[in-house]
């Protein structure tokens, strides 16, 4: 699992504040390991680890180089993947039922992501969540897992605001040549647009597929294989091939790195000062490409998935498969039967 999100900017200082911002490196590690140490101190690991998800989802949509797109993106993500948690809660365990409901979300979601990069963001979280929600049975009542990840998206929301006294200076405001407004466009219009439809469909199908052999085949963990499809299945953040086959070799990297911690850490609260760790090396490597971003992620989300249920450690083969089908989903159904999907993939 891992981010669409963009670089990280040069500077973290946030216009008309009169002190710089928490550096991304400090914020993804408090971010990912105060929720687990919440949760081993409350004797609940499991609620720890889902807030921390949460938070790592905040973490990753926190990636805009001004402070005030930052706070909007992640305000839009917390909204919309606490609405996709609750979604997926209901549809939880359900077959068939699950797959539609999925689908019809998938095609939304997609239809979002052409709209703006927060709106890209917000749908792929939106889809994301209710994805996870539906695969594993939630610890406890079915409210509690949105609850956890809208705290842990919190959380992030509030290490991304101004930390300091505000100057009294307006920001700049950029130059309308630079800011590239664009003509609105209404709901009609919208609808009636290709680009939408290409890319909502695309993701409806290949997420439809991958919830089909969710249900006709056993799997493990059967979430991986779709929240795969999401994620590389993003045209408008590069070629879907080449995003693909990183997917797969960050995955394999990742999941060595995760081999190792499960080998030499013991589970409970030597955890966290391993999420400080990982957090903190997760902004430098994200800035590298997606491949080394989703091995930075994937350790992540093995490690909180084994405080979460204790089945982490034994899931690391499954889970390389899983994220193999998963690509083999994208790659024909998203990829090779569209011929003219190209038009749509940013270079």
């Amino acid at each position: 699992m891992d981010s669409p999100g963009t670089r990280p900017g040069p500077s973290s200082r946030s216009s008309g504040s009169g002190s710089a911002a928490i550096p991304p490196a400090a914020r993804a590690a408090l971010a990912l390991a105060v929720p687990l140490a919440a949760g081993l101190a409350a004797h609940r690991p499991d609620y720890g680890a889902v807030a921390s998800l949460g938070a790592l989802f905040g973490v990753l949509a926190a990636t805009a180089p001004d402070r005030r797109t930052r706070l909007r993106t992640v305000t839009a993500c917390l909204l919309l993947g606490g609405t996709g948690a609750a979604l997926g809660g209901l549809v939880q365990g359900h077959g068939w039922v699950a797959c539609a409901a999925l689908t019809g979300l998938a095609l939304v979601s997609g239809m979002l992501s052409s709209l703006s990069r927060t709106a890209s963001l917000g749908g792929l979280m939106l889809l994301l969540n209710a994805v996870l929600a539906a695969g594993p049975p939630a610890s406890g009542p079915r409210w509690v897992p949105p609850l956890l990840i809208a705290g842990g998206g919190l959380l992030v929301l509030v290490l991304c605001a101004p930390a300091g006294v505000r100057t009294g200076r307006p920001p700049e405001r950029p130059p309308v040549s630079a800011a590239r407004p664009g003509p609105r466009r209404g709901p009609r219009a919208f609808c009636s647009s290709a680009a939408p439809w290409n890319y909502g469909l695309r993701l409806a199908l290949c997420v439809g597929l991958a919830q089909a052999l969710i249900v006709l085949m056993p799997f493990e963990r059967a979430y991986w294989v779709p929240v795969t499809v999401v994620f590389v299945l993003k045209p408008d953040l590069g070629p879907v091939v080449s995003r693909a086959l990183l997917r797969a070799a960050g995955t394999a990297a990742g999941l060595l790195a995760a081999v190792a911690v499960f080998a030499g850490v013991p589970r409970g609260w030597w955890d966290v000062p391993v999420l400080v760790l990982l957090g903190a090396l997760m902004p430098a490597l994200s800035g590298r490409g997606y491949g080394a971003q989703t091995a930075a992620v994937t350790p992540i989300v093995l490690l909180l998935s084994d405080m979460a249920n204790l089945e982490g450690a034994e899931l690391v083969g499954q889970l390389m498969w899983d994220s193999l089908i998963g690509c083999a989903v994208v790659l024909v159904a998203g990829h090779a039967l569209w011929p003219r999907a190209g038009r749509f993939e940013r270079a």
